[in-house]
């Protein structure tokens, strides 16, 4: 299966070689079912680890580099070099980082029970997960040598059926290292689901650089001027989703398996759409979060019951949207904000990044 296939070749960078590789698959396996397809190129950053060695008491230790950090390093641990188990969310790893810098530590030891993880953090100085839980006193020598390298990626589109404007499903083929939920299960399902015919012609786009040093950097670079609807799929576990949206879409989010409603979040490929003025949305599901961006993030025996329901809530969801208008989703839209106290004069601009969340241009 593909999934299996792209699983195997293992973590797959921004930019990356292995990163083409997997678009050069794709393009192989879908040309022949979609004959007309694009490749878009895309300015991107390639992460480049030349050097990285994590030595703990004499003895080496498997461990995880975050990204964009190097440096080299041998301290103890307490004065030197902190140590932090796993926060509760991930996105907590920048600013405890952040804040050992301040306290004139020069290099974060993370370890989250035996997981190794790649978070970006904000500061070059060394950030490391830990195989290995660490004490006051052990003495660690870290290694390590990293560098951005300015490359070209691109990204792969499908015309699945013509049309004047589209429906659009997308999803990143990069990912930090394992990355089977994010994002190679919906890589998968998007490559082998069928479609019924529909009125709006529809597209499927793989993207390059979903996890670069700019969040959506392939999305951001993506054509968008025939585009009706924008529909993201990333980090998918079974068996809820996250139906992350412009409100104008969320009566929609009766065909699936909810675990909530909310604003678009900031973080994801449907978000570049989202600040153009298209409806859009991206169907996640944070129970993924002990996995994310980690080594554990596996195959697991529900995926393919979770991937046949997935699909047929997509149909029918794709089946009713498909039966809506552009001037009836921009009044759904423009009654939102109303009903919010917000007078708006065009969707373009009017949902702005708030947190990891979203919120209409002038809401308090």
């Amino acid at each position: 299966m593909l999934g299996e296939e792209l699983f195997k070749l293992g973590e797959a960078i921004h930019g990356s070689n292995r990163e083409k590789e997997i678009l050069s698959i794709l393009k192989e396996r879908l040309s022949g079912n979609y004959p007309t397809y694009r490749e878009y190129l895309v300015k991107t950053k390639e992460w480049v680890i030349d050097e990285f060695r994590f030595v703990v008491n004499g003895k080496e230790v498997k461990a995880s580099l975050l990204p964009y950090t190097c440096g080299y390093l041998k301290g103890e641990v307490g004065k030197d070099i902190a140590f932090n188990v796993m926060p509760e969310h991930p996105f907590l790893v920048p600013s405890i980082h952040e804040e050992n810098l301040k306290r004139k530590y020069s290099a974060s030891v993370f370890y989250d029970k035996g997981k190794l993880r790649r978070i970006s953090v904000k500061d070059e100085k060394p950030a490391v997960f830990s195989s290995i839980p660490l004490k006051p006193g052990d003495v660690v020598d870290i290694e390590s040598k990293s560098r951005l390298v300015d490359t070209i990626s691109h990204n792969l589109e499908f015309t699945v059926q013509e049309g004047e404007k589209y429906i659009v499903i997308g999803a990143h083929v990069d990912h930090w290292l394992s990355g089977y939920h994010d994002n190679i299960f919906a890589v998968e399902f998007l490559s082998t689901i069928e479609f019924p015919k529909f009125k709006h012609g529809l597209k499927i786009v793989f993207f390059s650089s979903e996890e670069g040093p700019r969040c959506c950097n392939g999305s951001i670079q993506q054509p968008k001027d025939d585009v009706f609807t924008m529909i993201s799929l990333d980090a998918l576990y079974p068996d809820k989703v996250v139906f992350s949206a412009t409100p104008d879409l969320w009566d929609l989010s009766r065909f699936f398996n909810v675990k909530r409603v909310e604003m678009p979040t900031p973080y994801s490929d449907h978000f570049p759409y989202v600040i153009e003025g298209y409806p859009a949305m991206v169907l996640y599901n944070d129970d993924l979060i002990p996995f994310y961006h980690s080594d554990r993030d596996l195959p697991i025996e529900s995926d393919k019951a979770f991937a046949e329901e997935l699909r047929k809530s997509l149909i029918r969801f794709l089946i009713e949207l498909d039966k809506m208008r552009e001037e009836e989703l921009n009044e759904k839209f423009f009654k939102y904000a109303e009903s919010k106290g917000i007078k708006l004069l065009e969707r373009k601009g009017s949902i702005i990044p708030y947190g990891l969340t979203s919120k209409l241009r002038g809401e308090r």
